[in-house]
């Protein structure tokens, strides 16, 4: 690629669209973590500080248009709290995990299946 295009080798790939990549080619390891852009959204979003919970709804929580600013105020207050930014950076991280177990559950099955070579196949 390099006689067509001007590139640069940078070496091995440590952080990649918010994903740290963790190799251990002797033991044959590839782990891949979020952890950094989560810290990195809870810290944007001053929550670095929350305490985590499993689930972000308690069983029984029920939502209500009770809960939404009511009057001028309280529209302006939130406003200021940039909530939909906050739950779309952890849908993209969410999104993001879904997308990479799925192409390393289908890769792994086509690579165990090409190296098993049954009739069927």
């Amino acid at each position: 690629m390099s006689k067509n295009f001007d590139m640069k080798d940078l070496g091995e790939a440590s952080y990649v669209i918010g994903i740290e990549i963790h190799r251990d080619r002797s033991r044959g390891i590839l782990g891949l973590s979020q952890n950094a852009y989560i810290d990195k959204v809870l810290k944007r979003f001053n929550m670095h500080k929350c305490a985590p919970t499993i689930a972000p709804v308690v069983n029984g929580d029920k939502c209500s248009l009770l809960q939404c600013p009511r009057n001028q105020l309280e529209q302006d207050e939130m406003e200021l709290i940039p909530y939909a930014s906050a739950i779309g950076s952890l849908v993209y991280a969410q999104a993001l995990a879904e997308k990479l177990a799925s192409s390393f559950v289908s890769s792994s099955v086509v690579y165990v299946l090409m190296s098993s070579e049954p009739e069927a196949h």
